[in-house]
C-alpha cells in the first residue's frame, strides 16, 4: 500500500467527521479506542473505510501515548493486512510485509511526543476481507545487563546496530539465535578470538552454533537493509554434549552403532568406513540443528543424499563392495551443529561399535 495515499484516506475519514486535522479533539469520540493489553476484535468488510489508491479497505483506532513510550502492536487473524501508525498526519511506523508467521503482523515504535496516535488496520488488496484481532502492549527496553551463561533478551531495534554482552562461565557448545517477525535479522558474535556473523542460519532468522570458552562476548543485532526497525528476540543456550563426541576428521566409523560429532566451521566432518566384505550398509545423519547431507566415496562408488531420512535428515542405504570409503557429513547451509551418525552394516554386531581415530 502506498503510504501517502493511506495518509490521504485517513485524513479524509477524519475530515468527514468534522475535523480538519489528524488527531484533533473533535474526532476523539468517533474512532474506536485501543488500550494497552486489551485486545480488540474487528473485521474488514466492504463497509470499512476505503483507501482511494487501490480500493482496499481499512479500520481506524486511536491510542493515547506518553512521550518516548515504547509500543508494540500485533495483528492476528485471517485478514491479509498490515498496520500503519500516524501522528498529526505524519507516518510514525508501518509493518514490514513478508515477515512473521502467515496471518501475523507486528510493528514496534517509540512515541515522539505525548498525545493521540492513529492506528490503521489495512487490507492488502481490494479483494481482501476478514476478521482480525489487534493487541497493543507497553514494551520494556533491555536494561543493559549481560546474559550470564545464556538467557533471552527481547528488545527493539531502533538503530543501525545494537550490541549486547554474553558472559560464558562454562565452556561448551552454544546455540545463539536472533529472531524477528518485523525484519530480516543479522547476528554477529565477537570475542575470545572468535568473529563470526550469520544472516539466514534458521530460515530468515539468524543462528550461530559454536563452541565457546569462558569469557565475555559481544553480540551485535542488526537488520538486513537500511532504515530497519522492530522487535526481536536474542537468545543463547548451552547444549550438553555427549561424552563420546568426535571433534576432528578421520575417525573410523563403527560397523554398528552411533557416533556424535560437531561439524566444523565450514559445516563439514569426514569419517572413514572400511568393509572387509560386500555388505548392505545404512548410514543416517541425524540432527535437530542443521539440514544434513551425506556423501560416500570409495571402491569405485560415489553416493550422496539430502533428505532421504526423516524430515531434513540424510540417509543412504546401499550394498557396497569391500573397500575403504570416505563418509562426508555436512550441512545444507554450511552451518555448524551437532549431528548423530548412525551406522548399520548387514551382519555386524554391537561388538563392532568401537570408534577409532586414525590419521587423515
Amino acid at each position: 500500500m502506498r503510504l501517502a495515499a493511506l495518509t490521504l484516506a485517513v485524513a479524509t475519514v477524519l475530515v468527514a467527521s468534522g475535523c480538519n486535522r489528524i488527531g484533533g479533539g473533535a474526532d476523539a469520540g468517533k474512532t474506536a479506542s485501543l488500550d494497552f493489553d486489551k485486545p480488540v476484535s474487528g473485521e474488514i468488510t466492504s463497509r470499512s473505510g476505503i483507501n482511494f489508491n487501490d480500493g482496499s479497505h481499512h479500520q481506524l483506532y486511536q491510542i493515547t501515548l506518553e512521550d518516548k513510550q515504547l509500543v508494540g502492536l500485533k495483528l492476528t487473524g485471517s485478514l491479509s493486512g498490515s498496520i500503519t501508525v500516524f501522528s498529526n498526519g505524519s507516518l510514525v511506523a508501518s509493518s514490514n510485509a513478508g515477515y512473521g508467521r502467515e496471518g501475523d503482523v507486528s510493528v514496534a515504535f517509540r512515541a515522539n511526543g505525548a498525545g493521540t496516535y492513529q492506528v490503521a488496520i489495512n487490507a492488502n488488496d481490494s479483494t481482501d476481507y476478514g476478521p482480525y484481532r489487534l493487541r497493543a502492549e507497553k514494551l520494556v527496553p533491555h536494561d543493559g545487563k549481560p546474559m550470564v551463561g545464556g538467557g533471552e533478551i527481547v528488545d527493539m531495534l531502533a538503530s543501525d546496530r545494537q550490541q549486547y554482552t554474553l558472559q560464558v562461565d562454562k565452556a561448551g557448545l552454544y546455540d545463539v539465535r536472533l529472531e524477528s517477525d518485523a525484519f530480516d535479522p543479522v547476528l554477529k558474535l565477537e570475542g575470545q578470538g572468535v568473529d563470526v556473523e550469520n544472516d539466514d542460519g534458521d530460515g530468515i532468522n539468524s543462528r550461530l552454533m559454536l563452541s565457546l570458552k569462558p569469557g565475555k562476548y559481544t553480540l551485535s543485532a542488526r537488520g538486513l537493509g537500511n532504515g530497519v526497525s522492530g522487535m526481536f528476540k536474542l537468545s543463547a543456550t548451552r547444549i550438553d554434549l555427549p561424552g563420546s563426541l568426535v571433534e576432528r576428521d578421520g575417525a573410523a566409523l563403527p560397523k554398528s552403532g552411533s557416533v556424535f560429532t560437531m561439524l566444523d566451521n565450514d559445516g563439514r566432518r569426514r569419517f572413514l568406513l572400511t568393509l572387509d566384505r560386500p555388505a548392505e550398509v545404512r548410514l543416517d545423519a541425524i540432527s535437530s540443528q542443521v539440514d544434513t547431507l551425506l556423501r560416500v566415496v570409495g571402491a569405485g562408488v560415489e553416493l550422496s543424499d539430502d533428505d532421504g531420512g526423516n524430515d531434513t535428515n540424510a540417509r543412504l542405504e546401499e550394498t557396497l563392495p569391500a573397500g575403504h570409503y570416505t563418509v562426508d557429513v555436512s550441512s545444507l547451509s554450511n552451518g555448524t551443529g551437532l549431528v548423530e551418525v548412525r551406522v548399520q552394516v548387514d551382519g555386524a554386531s554391537a561388538g563392532d561399535a568401537a570408534v577409532e581415530v586414525v590419521s587423515p
